[in-house]
């Protein structure tokens, strides 16, 4: 390993900056700033915008925690929407930053974070680095065509989360990753269902367009000819229909709150709705995964449940009872992004990975 001693990892979400320290493996400190009621932070237009703001909290983390950027010897950022990538870990450089701000491929607040330590690691001369970026394609050539002539589906998910968990899920069943047929779900904000086929994910939804289950926070797929109606009735521009979409659809739009555990106190107080809806996203969680395991051709190892919402029991033995025949269920509850960040970088620093270059 290269003289690697004090790691910075930034995560930045819509409404959060998660950051934390490490001393190689040591975790020195680790913290998650929320801004939802941050009044400075909403007078922000635009996510880049947010750009100084977002970095001096970073900056200021560092500090108070005794340290000066100075003595960072690598930054490691949660993955920018930016062009189709491989699974791996990437140095990221100057193509990946401009591709990040042109918005051509999403817009993202993790694109900012990229953009923050490619900065400071630039200022410093030491090496940024990104892992698993949420663009990263393996999808087989059945998965990409629609109905609509030039409109493909694309490869867009929470590739960070799904990798490791695969990892991890592989070697908890005794296999390589390249060996194993596995359903995944991250159930978080928003939704994706993964069929990940001997070490690729040959199949998934796109959750930030509007495919999929229902999620807190995101509409899924919806009946086209609604929209159509919606898009064209005057009523709306179309940032607030695509907000309606991803950010303020799903769960939130019908009750008000992208909390589970909102919901399920609503169910447990006798609010039929909020059972209702919160029972027809489980199902249509579950249909997803049975559509995975079609993709699978039924050989499926195992199907694992991570992200927050995988702390819900509701929630799991609502899956559990429609999918357990399919194959057994296993649980990683968590996003465990900040740690999976590490691993990589880690794995790239040490050679057991190969730092691959965005061109």
């Amino acid at each position: 390993m290269n003289n690697l001693n004090l790691i910075l990892i930034v995560n930045l979400g819509s409404t959060s900056t998660k950051i934390a320290i490490y001393k190689d493996r040591e975790c020195i400190g680790q913290e998650t700033i929320r801004h939802e009621s941050d009044d400075q932070f909403h007078t922000f237009s635009d996510i880049w915008d947010q750009y100084s703001f977002r970095r001096k909290i970073i900056e200021d983390y560092v500090t108070a925690n005794g340290y000066n950027l100075s003595d960072l010897s690598l930054i490691v950022s949660r993955g920018a929407p930016v062009k189709a990538m491989n699974s791996g870990t990437y140095r990221i450089n100057e193509a990946m930053v401009q591709d990040a701000k042109s918005r051509k491929y999403g817009n993202h607040p993790c694109g900012v974070g990229c953009t923050i330590a490619y900065d400071i690691a630039g200022e410093l001369g030491i090496t940024a680095l990104t892992v698993d970026a949420p663009c990263i394609d393996e999808l087989i050539p059945e998965a990409r065509y629609t109905g609509w002539k030039n409109v493909y589906r694309k490869s867009f998910y929470q590739a960070l989360n799904q990798k490791s968990v695969g990892r991890k899920l592989a070697s908890k069943l005794g296999k390589e990753y390249e060996e194993m047929n596995a359903i995944i779900i991250h159930m978080g904000g928003g939704m994706s269902i993964a069929a990940h086929h001997q070490g690729k994910v040959e199949d998934v939804n796109n959750g930030l367009d509007g495919d999929g289950p229902m999620a807190p926070e995101r509409a899924g797929t919806l009946p086209v000819g609604e929209v159509l109606k919606a898009a064209f009735s005057g009523e709306y521009t179309y940032p607030q229909l695509y907000s309606m979409v991803n950010g303020k659809g799903g769960i939130y739009q019908i009750l008000g709150t992208k909390d589970g555990r909102e919901v399920e106190g609503m169910i447990s107080d006798g609010n039929i709705l909020a059972k209702e809806v919160y029972d027809s996203m489980i199902y249509q969680i579950a249909k997803s995964i049975g559509a995975a395991a079609v993709t699978l051709k039924g050989e499926v190892d195992a199907i694992a449940l991570t992200g927050g919402l995988a702390y819900s029991s509701y929630i799991v033995s609502g899956i559990s009872k429609w999918c357990e025949f399919i194959a057994p269920i296993h649980l990683f509850p968590g996003e465990n992004e900040i740690e999976s960040l590490l691993e990589g970088a880690l794995n790239g620093m040490n050679g057991q990975w190969p730092i691959q270059e965005y061109v």
